[in-house]
């Protein structure tokens, strides 16, 4: 039966362009950068990285709370950080409320790739389908999608979230191609001019 790992990590050159499968769903509520899902991912093209495993975290939206986040760490203090937000019209009572999670950047895309860009079948999950967020982790596994790899501080492969993401084009009933002629070049012109987003963090300071 081969030995179990705790984690498992791939080793794809970035700006690799890669046909995945979820084939596990996490909901974390108190992520390490807030409310995200955890995506393990199997590579299945190009197939000289068949079988490798992808694992990348993608925030949920609190717009509010990130940015207190951000301007912590720029050292403001509290009355500071409540003044900016007053001035961006975000509505509060202390600037540590609690903020509804919200699907958003790059897990909703992802969302929508799974899903064939299919509005009434991405509308039907949200709307019918999934009440809470574990049940959209849920309804994610078995799907497939294409992405891009991206290396982050300790070189592992990651998923690129500020990158595009692509259904998965069916050659043959049961097989997957990795994309149409020419999506790489438009995803890495994408790429240039997409809005730097914090949906896939980095996790060179955790322990593993």
């Amino acid at each position: 039966m081969g030995i179990a790992t705790t984690k498992s990590f791939a080793d794809v050159p970035k700006e690799t362009q890669v046909v995945v499968e979820v084939i596990d769903a996490t909901y974390d509520e108190e992520g390490r950068f807030g409310p995200e899902v955890e995506l393990t991912l199997d590579v299945h093209k190009p197939s000289a990285f068949a079988g490798e495993t992808i694992l990348s975290s993608f925030s949920l939206s609190q717009p509010r709370l990130r940015k207190v986040r951000d301007l912590r760490e720029d050292g403001l203090d509290d009355e500071a950080i409540a003044t900016v937000l007053e001035n961006k019209n975000f509505e509060f009572e202390t600037i540590d409320d609690p903020e509804t999670p919200k699907l958003g950047g790059a897990l909703l895309r992802i969302v929508k790739s799974c899903y064939d860009n299919d509005a009434r079948a991405v509308k039907k999950l949200l709307e019918d389908e999934c009440d809470t967020f574990d049940d959209l982790a849920d309804a994610l596994i078995g799907r497939q999608f294409v992405c891009t790899t991206r290396k982050d501080k300790r070189e592992y492969t990651r998923v690129d979230g500020k990158g595009e993401f692509y259904r998965v084009v069916k050659d043959e009933p049961g097989e997957a191609s990795e994309a149409s002629p020419g999506l790489q070049q438009k995803q890495q012109e994408a790429r240039a001019v997409t809005k730097p987003e914090a949906d896939d963090p980095d996790w060179e300071d955790l322990p593993f």
